[in-house]
């Protein structure tokens, strides 16, 4: 038996494997980003979350998001269970021993069949081992599968966080600027209150027509409904942002404005070739060519011959006293071999599912690079072309709030009509609601730029610095 063993050990150091060697596809991916500065090394996704966003309201907002949402921690315990999954896959590995035990007590055959028949009882106890010889490596192919479905599953979970981080500050942003256009929204209605009110004097005065007053009343009421239209965007807003924090709807803290939040006048991009070890999208992709290579190895492997090791040992007895008697002991140490002769091409036919599987993700890795230089790209051309867009919006507005003061002022000289008023005020009220719209996406673009990069997965906080002696 110490041969057997001694030889199956041999062997087993010995065994190949049929899993192809794996290299990293080629994903046609560009030396540089579009849209970014040349020779860009460096990356503002090589800083964590809390360097990026550094209004505090929305950093503690994002720990208790880190600590209590609901998707995280699904994505927490999947990343447990494959890891339990690796543990069976490993097990293979190693002889699989078992043990039983069994008493009874009882009368086998009547007397009248067996002279000299009495009650009495059995008692035994038996050991086996088994043990294949993972000659073709599918047992180590099984267990490498598993290791990289545990990796992508982790990579999963970073980008579950990831997306955490940048949707709970972009939800944030998004709030904020629905304050912004309540804000608005309120400013407006006075403005208008107080046209209002004008021309209701002017009528009653016989200088302006009811024509006057109704027109400035419905555009009053267009900035009145405005305003609980945005409240209920505004609610709806922080329930999602709750559903992100894992608790009931409620109100959500509020730190700094949307104005005060400026972006970065420069953003560096780094280069493509950091997306596929930054990307958690991309390296659970690459896991998965990893996994699929490893099964076809395993597919292979179950078309050859399988070699296996077994042992027994037992004992019996009458009575717990003799249990342990010479008499009693049996034992046997051998060895099998399974060959699948004919099974009717299923074996082939897993093979080829199992090479399928592997273009599949291959094809997957590909597109997952595709897409994540897409986002950079949309992302990038975004922060840039709506700072431009910024400018011309504030302008727009410094120019419309001028003209309605002017306006304004024709109207009540007798220069220009009621019509000049109420045009230029509409016009003010949407050039500040698309200020406020262009200041939103900008910042909204730097989120996504920063998700798009891989930045921000980074769980752990650095520790403040030792005070200063």
């Amino acid at each position: 038996m110490n041969r057997s063993i001694v030889a199956g050990v041999a062997l087993a150091a010995t065994a190949c494997s049929f899993a192809p060697e794996y290299k990293r596809p080629e994903a046609g991916v560009p030396p540089e980003y579009r849209f970014a500065d040349p020779k860009e090394s460096a990356s503002i996704a090589d800083l964590p979350w809390w360097q990026v966003f550094k209004d505090p309201t929305l950093q503690d907002l994002i720990r208790l998001a880190l600590a209590s949402n609901q998707d995280l921690a699904l994505a927490a315990a999947r990343v447990e269970e494959a890891r339990a999954f690796v543990g069976i896959a490993k097990a293979d590995l190693y002889p699989q021993v078992s043990a039983q035990v069994n008493a009874g007590y009882g009368r086998p055959f009547s007397r009248n069949v067996v002279p000299g028949a009495s009650d009495s009882g059995r008692y035994s106890a038996s050991a086996d081992l088994s043990w294949e010889l993972d000659l073709w490596g599918r047992v180590r192919n099984s267990r490498d599968a598993a290791m990289a479905d545990l990796l992508a599953t982790e990579d999963f979970r970073r980008a579950v966080l990831l997306a955490l981080v940048s949707g709970l500050a972009q939800a944030y942003l998004e709030l904020r600027a629905l304050d912004l256009e309540l804000e608005i929204d309120k400013s407006n209605t006075e403005t208008r209150r107080g046209t209002l009110d004008l021309f209701e004097a002017r009528a009653r005065r016989g200088v302006a027509s009811d024509l006057e007053v109704n027109q400035a009343r419905a555009d009053l009421a267009v900035t009145t409904a405005a305003i609980p239209e945005t409240e209920l965007l505004i609610a709806q807003k922080e329930h999602q942002i709750c559903v992100l924090l894992g608790r009931a709807p409620g109100p959500i803290p509020r730190g700094a404005a949307l104005i005060d939040t400026p972006v970065p006048p420069q953003i560096p991009l780094g280069v493509p070739a950091q997306l596929l070890a930054r990307r958690p999208d991309v390296l659970g992709a690459e896991q998965g060519i990893i996994a699929a290579g490893k099964r076809v190895g395993v597919a292979v492997a179950n078309r050859l011959p399988s070699l296996s090791l077994t042992g027994f040992i037992g004992l019996q007895g009458t009575s717990m006293s003799n249990l342990f008697s010479s008499d009693g002991l049996a034992w046997n140490a051998g060895g099998g071999l399974f060959a699948p002769l004919f099974q009717g091409g299923r074996l082939s036919a897993e093979e080829d599912a199992a090479r399928a599987r592997l273009e599949q993700s291959v094809a997957s890795y590909r597109k997952a690079v595709e897409v994540a230089l897409q986002e950079v790209a949309d992302a990038a051309a975004g922060v840039r072309k709506l700072r431009v867009a910024l400018q011309a919006r504030t302008d727009q507005v410094t120019a419309s709030t001028r003209a309605a003061k002017l306006a304004l002022d024709r109207y009540q000289g007798g220069v220009s009509s009621y019509f000049e008023v109420l045009d230029a005020q509409r016009q003010a009220f949407n050039a500040q609601l698309d200020l406020a719209h262009t200041e939103r996406d900008e910042l909204t673009s730097l989120v996504l730029l920063y998700r798009a990069l891989g930045g921000g997965w980074q769980l752990e906080e650095e520790p403040p610095p030792p005070p200063a002696k």
